[in-house]
């Protein structure tokens, strides 16, 4: 381990020996590096602006297809896909099914002696269109932790799905159902799970849909017929959505779906703008964080995101596993574990 680090400095870095890998970057790497890994295609993960002649760039086809169809960007890049195993500067790269978004995936850097995993966001529950995440056999783990806290505990997909067909059956009744969501990730699986319904997507999740085969519903383009599905993202105005949609229908459902709404506070503060709020999620929620650490086997945990802190303690003091939040660039010290 000591010859071994692993920080964030707007991306996820590690090294071992003379290897540095970048993964997940928001700026332009600058210093040299083996490889960048692009875990999956939120914004908040990959900035195509400054991986233009970015060499060797690794992520997988439909992640490179959602950057394209979305910011219009072509990214030279190496394919790989859950089960590949690409050997770099003597580094095997492994690739694995992360469960977070349609091309998600994680990584394991085999150094040799030491193997390393980097999550990126991921979520251990199947959904209607994607396997849920297995845990990675390494021993260090660098694990996401948006949901680290005890409060978010998600009812099963199934569940949400029964509710969500409820509440579109009653909305489409009498007028139409919204439901509002990030559109990749929750746009795509809604998209699938009502796709027998009167389907209008908006264009940013349409455009989406359409790279990744989901070719169901039309565009949304002012407002649909009365018993429609209407699948959008989160509009900056949601009080004025709703004042339209029910001068138009009369009668309109509005469904807004994030893990946040897992908090009844959160819940409760749309509940009365006359919003459902569901805590469908395409990350992992606590006790799903817990299990993949579990069935890890990781000597050495390093989370990030969210609530990368509380997570690292709950699994220090609770579990005995020695974790900790992944340093920035400048808290970096010999003694990472202490």
């Amino acid at each position: 381990m000591g010859r071994f680090r692993a920080y964030y400095d707007d991306g996820i870095v590690v090294e071992y020996e003379n290897s540095r890998f970048v993964i997940d970057p928001l700026k332009k790497p600058v210093t040299p590096f083996n490889a960048v890994l692009i875990t999956h295609g939120h914004r908040d993960h990959v900035n195509p602006r400054v991986l233009y002649n970015v060499s060797p760039l690794i992520m997988s086809d439909e992640t490179a297809k959602i950057i394209r169809a979305r910011d219009g960007d072509y990214l030279r890049h190496i394919t790989v896909g859950p089960g590949s195993r690409l050997v770099i500067d003597n580094v095997l790269v492994e690739s694995f099914n992360a469960g977070h978004v349609v091309g998600s995936l994680s990584y394991v850097l085999d150094f040799g002696d030491l193997r390393v995993g980097i999550t990126g966001d991921f979520n251990v529950e199947p959904s209607i269109l994607l396997s849920g995440a297995k845990g990675l056999d390494v021993d260090v783990l660098i694990m996401e932790a948006t949901y680290g806290d005890p409060d978010y505990v998600f009812p099963s997909r199934r569940e949400v799905y029964e509710e969500l067909r409820a509440i579109v059956d009653d909305g489409t009744r009498d007028g139409v159902t919204v439901l509002m969501g990030q559109p990749l990730g929750r746009g795509q699986e809604l998209t699938a799970l009502l796709k027998d319904y009167r389907l209008y997507v908006e264009p940013s999740i349409k455009v989406i849909n359409n790279v990744l085969g989901l070719r169901y519903g039309s565009v949304a383009s002012g407002l649909p017929p009365p018993g429609s599905v209407i699948i959008m993202g989160i509009p900056r105005d949601t009080t004025r959505l709703i004042r339209t949609l029910r001068s138009k229908y009369g009668s309109a459902r509005v469904v807004a779906l994030s893990g946040m709404y897992a908090k009844r506070s959160r819940a409760s503060h749309l509940g009365k703008l006359g919003i459902d709020a569901i805590p469908l999620s395409s990350h992992s929620d606590f006790p799903g964080l817990v299990d993949f650490v579990l069935s890890s086997g990781a000597r050495f945990v390093y989370t990030v995101y969210g609530n990368a802190a509380k997570f690292a303690k709950y699994l220090r003091s609770e579990l005995g596993i020695m974790a900790r939040p992944l340093p920035g660039h400048g808290q970096l010290t010999m003694d990472y574990f202490l």
